[in-house]
């Protein structure tokens, strides 16, 4: 099975050993993207998590912890990008797949994940996907 990963499912398996197990099995790709975006929300505003006791509290990591964990991470991931052909030809269907704004970016993602013939697409933003990819799945 080859699934892609959005930011949101890599981050998922910062905090989930039970999610970053998933890349035992099975082929696993992701835009390069991902490690930017991945840095600049770990280093950055974090996560919200939440321990056995209910309590809730910010994951943030420092540059080099998340570095470390990219390249962990990363070790076990193909990376795969749209060529420039295949971004503009996507851009010129944007308006009648109702993308625009942000949602270029999980667009592609979801392009990526059709070039690649991924299995299921994973992420923690369903809805972001909504009539982009049909394989959608939560980490």
């Amino acid at each position: 099975m080859r699934t892609y990963w959005d930011t949101s499912a890599a981050i998922n398996a910062a905090i989930s050993p039970e999610v970053f197990h998933r890349l035992k099995t099975g082929e696993h790709v992701a835009r390069l993207h991902l490690l930017a975006e991945f840095f600049a929300t770990m280093t950055g505003r974090g996560v919200e998590i939440t321990d056995d006791e209910g309590n809730t509290e910010r994951m943030v990591f420092s540059q080099s912890e998340c570095a470390a964990w990219l390249r962990t991470f990363s070790g076990k991931i193909k990376f795969e990008e749209l060529t420039k052909e295949e971004a503009l030809k996507a851009l010129d269907n944007a308006q009648g797949l109702g993308v625009q704004g942000a949602r270029v970016y999980d667009y592609w993602h979801a392009l990526v994940a059709e070039k690649t013939k991924s299995d299921e697409l994973i992420t923690r933003n369903t809805r972001h996907f909504q009539d982009l990819a049909k394989n959608v799945v939560w980490p």
